[in-house]
């Protein structure tokens, strides 16, 4: 009699680099949650940007998890991670405008 393979029905891997990419993409929406969250309190513009750069790992986790093979989106993903820097680099270099007080010219 032959053996039958056993079948992971979990559908969770044990491999730590999937379980890393999918703790990535769960950290990065908490982080874009927090910094909404911040913005909506705040309302400084650096807040939303970050935001937006923690959703550009969220959905570039979104696509390795759905797509992990696909050749098409290996330029999307090195896009996203560009972008992403460059609106770090934007929120770190902004600064928020003071008002001017209205007695000093």
């Amino acid at each position: 009699m032959s053996q039958l393979p056993i079948l992971d029905t979990t559908g969770l891997s044990t491999d730590p680099a999937e379980l890393l990419e999918l703790g990535r993409g769960v950290f990065a929406l908490i982080l874009f949650t927090i910094s909404l969250y911040a913005w909506s309190k705040r309302k400084q513009p650096a807040l939303i940007i970050v935001a937006t750069a923690f959703l550009l790992f969220f959905v570039k986790t979104i696509l390795d998890i759905l797509l992990p093979t696909s050749t098409l989106l290996e330029l999307s993903r090195e896009f996203i991670d560009f972008a992403a820097l460059a609106l770090f680099f934007v929120a770190i270099v902004l600064r928020p405008r003071k008002a001017l007080d209205k007695g000093t010219s």
